[in-house]
């Protein structure tokens, strides 16, 4: 069949893949991911300009930057588990999870813009007093986004029930991450590097337009009125597809479900049980190896383009490099995970990624300006394979997440998405909080002191003199060499030692169908009869004793049933209960639109 008798839907799933019916699957999938348009746009806007802003525009020292994203932090470390408990506890006819991401919207977008507006505080208050009301802001808008994200995040099992189908939501889900990134720079990008022509003229606005992309300003000469233009259109972009999630995204009722009384212990045993599941601390750690690496790359690399290289002038460029490269990442790794498992792609890319921060150690300080053209091209070159290589590691991970839960009901025999889902997102958090302030007051120690007028002030940092690393161990230790350690050699340590640990990450689509298969089994008839071999795979994936497990317990009735398949190779079990999903959904749809 040629293209041109293809629907749009057709064309779409035929482009990126996607396998199923265009109103079953299509739809309900980019209803689901429209949430990451504005959630990665947000997280992209943040990673690009919020550590410049504060520091050359606010005119705050990097430590209290740094101050800024602990207290962040530690808030998250206190809310996420919170939320994961209550998105699991919650009655709502909504759905336990879509009523939270209803409730959220407005939060969201509406804390967002604060936290680059101070309400006329900066230029007429002390830093500290600044500092605050952004610590203030970044604390709600923090709030605002877990109560989003970890329902959004522990949805996702119940959406994509089918091992290879969460692969599939993923993989439209990086897409729309591009969908939310992509405009968010080209937005900013045109507001915060725009400087009028003297003379207006066709040609000179637009020459100032390319000029925007190809030649950033100096963060320490955008006026705060920019920023204040670009957070206020972007909450309001942002509200349109979290909307979409929160109308078109259905969910079984969950009026009728019944939760254990709720205590201080009761949450904590919760943890607890968690970290018995062997495949959650290997996702565990392979998760904070990974942002670890992203943590302190993403907080020194201003001072990679703009204190070292001298490279901040190609700014808007370098990210329009590092955004094309990240997206082509995505269909070699969505090919790679359909035909070879989920781990895989992680192999075959992330050695880019190993190569980009090797080149970091060869940047030094230009002095002359052939020495500058070569940090262009060393710049450049990093990007290209930074980007590129970053997608596999991140690809594996987003993608075992939902398996994990699976594995976690076969040890405690309860649905436990919230929780689990936590931490996926307290990772995220915690990470960027710790590394936030660990790098930022330590390239400080190291002499990054950067030069800030926002607040009619000159910020020198923090650090006394005869207190810094080049002054107690010697000129070595200086700047370059503080820039080069957060932004190239831990990274690089983190990574090896995510592969490690991913080398041992063992468990495969047929095992992961087996697992379901048998939950199912157990759930419906009350007892479960595995062979050996199936046992062997389920004590090998959860870490524990199958008679120590929830699924090895109680099967001593001698008419347990066995998994059984159909004719197509798939558990029929799986195949009743999908059927049975769907036509709950319906169900609820129905009466919607009857309500």
């Amino acid at each position: 069949m040629s293209n041109t008798k293809l629907s749009l839907g057709e064309r779409f799933k035929k482009a990126i893949g996607i396998e199923g019916d265009t109103k079953k699957v299509v739809y309900p999938m980019l209803n689901y991911t429209a949430t990451n348009i504005s959630t990665s746009g947000a997280s992209y806007f943040f990673s690009l300009y919020y550590i410049p802003f504060l520091v050359y525009v606010e005119g705050l020292s990097p430590s209290q930057v740094g101050l800024i994203i602990l207290i962040k932090s530690i808030w998250d470390a206190i809310t996420d588990p919170l939320m994961g408990v209550i998105t699991d506890r919650t009655h709502s006819k909504y759905g336990k999870h879509r009523f939270w991401i209803i409730v959220a919207v407005i939060p969201f977008v509406v804390t967002f813009f604060m936290t680059w507006f101070s309400f006329g505080l900066s230029g007429r208050a002390s830093s500290t007093v600044v500092m605050l009301y952004y610590i203030a802001a970044y604390v709600l808008f923090s709030t605002a986004t877990t109560v989003l994200t970890v329902p959004h995040t522990a949805m996702l099992p119940e959406m994509a029930p089918d091992y290879f189908l969460r692969t599939q939501y993923n993989s439209v889900g990086y897409l729309m991450n591009s969908a939310g990134m992509v405009p968010t720079f080209i937005l900013a990008s045109l507001v915060l590097n725009f400087v009028s022509p003297n003379k207006l003229t066709v040609g000179s606005f637009f020459g100032s337009i390319i000029r925007c992309f190809t030649n950033s300003l100096d963060p320490d000469t955008v006026p705060k009125s920019h920023y204040l233009v670009v957070g206020l259109v972007l909450a309001l972009a942002y509200i349109i597809p979290l909307s979409i999630t929160a109308r078109k995204c259905k969910e079984r009722s969950s009026l009728k479900e019944h939760f254990e009384p709720f205590s201080g212990s009761y949450a904590l045993n919760e943890y607890k049980l968690v970290f018995k599941n062997r495949s959650f601390r290997q996702y565990f750690t392979i998760s904070i190896l990974y942002m670890f690496a992203l943590g302190f790359y993403n907080n020194s690399k201003i001072f990679l383009f703009k204190e070292l290289s001298d490279t901040y002038f190609l700014y808007g460029i370098i990210n329009i490099i590092a955004g094309i490269f990240e997206a082509s990442g995505f269909p070699l790794n969505y090919a790679i995970t359909k035909k070879f498992g989920k781990q895989k792609c992680s192999w075959i890319t992330t050695p880019f990624w190993i190569a980009s921060l090797a080149i970091v150690l060869f940047i030094t300080s230009p002095k002359t300006e052939g020495a500058r053209m070569l940090n262009v091209v060393l710049i450049m070159v990093h990007t290209v394979l930074y980007n590129f290589g970053l997608s596999g590691i991140g690809f594996t991970n987003s993608n075992t997440y939902p398996d994990i839960t699976d594995v976690d009901e076969m040890i405690v025999g309860r649905r436990r998405e919230g929780v689990i889902a936590t931490f996926s997102t307290f990772i995220k958090k915690v990470a960027s909080g710790l590394m936030g302030m660990f790098v930022l007051t330590g390239l400080e120690w190291f002499g990054v002191n950067t030069t800030a007028t926002g607040s009619g002030t000159t910020i020198r940092g923090t650090v006394e003199s005869g207190r810094h690393a080049y002054e107690i161990f010697g000129s070595f230790f200086g700047a370059s060499f503080g820039i080069k350690l957060f932004s190239a050699i831990i990274p690089l340590a983190c990574i090896i030692f995510a592969l490690v640990e991913l080398k041992g990450f063992t468990m495969t689509k047929d095992q992961h169908s087996m697992i379901r298969a048998a939950i199912a089994t157990k759930k419906k008839y009350g007892a479960v009869k595995l062979s050996a071999e199936q046992k062997k795979i389920c004590e090998k994936i959860a870490g524990q004793k199958w008679e120590n497990m929830w699924l090895g317990r109680d099967n001593d009735l001698a008419d347990a049933p066995v998994l059984e398949l159909n004719e197509d190779g798939k558990y029929i079990i799986l195949e009743e209960e999908k059927a049975e999903l769907e036509a709950e959904i319906a169900a609820q749809k129905e009466k919607l639109k009857e309500g």
